[in-house]
């Protein structure tokens, strides 16, 4: 039996494309397409389907997404949906222009595989290492209460708006915090 493909993309002419790539595939039996971070979230609720390619600017809660069964495509790399997705068993992270070939190997990926656009590669290794050393970099003592709070919500790869969100503070006070985290590295 085929897998069940679902495309949410806000471009026609991408879901066009990505329809035709699936459509050629003999491991697939149906596809389904949407366009608006709405039609996804009634799509998440309505359907069961074996993998979902979505584009990153429909996502509005990650964690709504089925764990292992989603790929994000995207035109603009974002360092802390990266990191969510591979926090929440995404099967990969490709730009929009991802080759056929490539975006098919996610049909037979296996469990716990994470697949990364070779162009983004680099990108993705520098950011992870110069957020890495910064962290270790920290006098955590120096730290207030709050900028410890802060602190571990970056270190889960959470973005600037969820933690200003979930600290109920506002994104220009969580940037001067992180200003001071800076400033009390060793």
């Amino acid at each position: 039996m085929g897998q069940d493909i679902l495309i949410a993309e806000p471009c026609e002419l991408l879901r066009i494309g990505l329809r035709t790539i699936f459509a050629e595939d003999q491991r697939v039996s149906s596809i389904h397409e949407i366009a608006t971070s709405k039609d996804l979230e009634t799509c998440l609720c309505s359907y069961e389907v074996d993998l979902i390619v979505v584009n990153q600017s429909l996502i509005t809660d990650i964690t709504c997404l089925p764990m292992g069964q989603f790929v994000i495509l995207t035109s603009k790399l974002d360092s802390a949906m990266l990191k969510a997705a591979c926090k929440h068993k995404c099967r990969g992270y490709l730009s929009e222009q991802v080759s056929a070939e490539f975006l098919r190997t996610v049909l037979d990926q296996a469990e716990d595989t994470f697949l990364i656009e070779p162009n983004f590669a680099s990108w993705a290794m520098a950011d992870l290492f110069s957020n890495a050393f910064s962290f270790s970099m920290l006098n955590e003592e120096l730290l207030t209460p709050r900028e410890k709070e802060i602190v571990v919500l970056l270190r889960e790869g959470l973005d600037r708006p969820t933690i200003a969100k979930t600290l109920c503070i506002a994104e220009a006070t969580l940037k001067t915090h992180i200003k001071n985290i800076a400033r009390k590295r060793e």
